[in-house]
């Protein structure tokens, strides 16, 4: 059975690169939309982790 961490994370990873495909059409700036990668890919799933960890530990996650 997969985790619930490893599950968001692969979420946010397949969600990442066609994001950073459309932040790269709109944009035209690699930089732009390797940040968005990186955000999406990386940071935003570490977030939602820590949230749900702190929900599940009966805090507020905040």
């Amino acid at each position: 059975m997969v985790s619930r961490q490893t599950l968001v994370v692969t979420v946010f990873v397949l969600a990442a690169l066609p994001v950073a495909y459309l932040v790269e059409s709109a944009t035209g700036q690699f930089t732009v939309s390797f940040l968005a990668l990186l955000a999406v890919g990386v940071v935003a799933p570490s977030l939602v982790n820590d949230y749900l960890d702190g929900v599940e530990g009966g805090e507020s996650g905040v």
